[in-house]
């Protein structure tokens, strides 16, 4: 899989070569030069090679090696400080989800928002980074509340008829929305307005 294969790693008896940066090191500096061009950069994403390997000190063979392309780097270098969702302790599933999603909209500040907005552009310049970046980090960090409401269906709290992975768009474009269309997000409004939409999925969805 690209973006994954780094060397092996040394046993512990053997010995480093002076100065040699170890795998995991060349793989973090070349993710965080990316990062920085990104969020520099004119044109969302638009970086050479060459600023690349300037900036992050890898030469072209090592980046080469992990990464088959620029857009499979970029996709990995702008997911490098997102971590999966996680699941609040709550009672309930609804409580559990008015905690996850309503309550993180207040969680996104202007550095974030920035890089959000980066990201936005160069999906929608490139369908195939759009979709490289869904299938390798959105769905992943999603994948905790998708087992819960399908855990939940099968529990009986959730109508059988209800596709559990519609239902989570239409949650995460709650949120999206107000940043997004409004421009409200992080604002204690925009967290009214997922809470009380959350609440309407939720009636649509739960067993009465």
């Amino acid at each position: 899989m690209p973006g994954t294969d780094s060397a092996p790693p040394v046993p512990h008896t053997a010995k480093r070569g002076p100065g040699r940066p170890r795998a995991t090191d060349i793989e973090r500096r070349v993710l965080q030069a990316s990062r920085e061009l990104i969020s520099e950069s004119a044109n969302a994403g638009e970086y050479t090679l060459n600023q690349l390997v300037e900036r992050s000190g890898v030469s072209r063979a090592a980046i080469y090696r992990r990464w088959d392309s620029l857009r499979t780097l970029n996709v990995a270098a702008l997911d490098i400080d997102r971590v999966p969702l996680p699941q609040p302790a709550a009672d309930t599933l609804r409580e559990t989800l008015l905690q996850g999603y309503a309550q993180g909209v207040t969680a996104i500040d202007d550095s974030a928002m920035a890089m959000i907005t980066k990201r936005l552009i160069m999906g929608l310049r490139d369908p195939a980074l759009q979709r490289s970046y869904w299938e390798r980090h959105v769905r992943r960090r999603r994948q905790d509340f998708t087992e819960l409401l399908l855990r939940a269906q099968q529990d009986g709290q959730i109508r059988k008829d209800i596709d559990v992975e519609i239902a989570l768009d239409l949650i995460n474009g709650l949120g999206y929305y107000q940043g997004v269309v409004r421009g409200e997000w992080g604002t204690k409004a925009a967290q009214a307005r997922v809470a009380a939409g959350i609440e309407l999925v939720w009636d649509a969805i739960a067993v009465k």
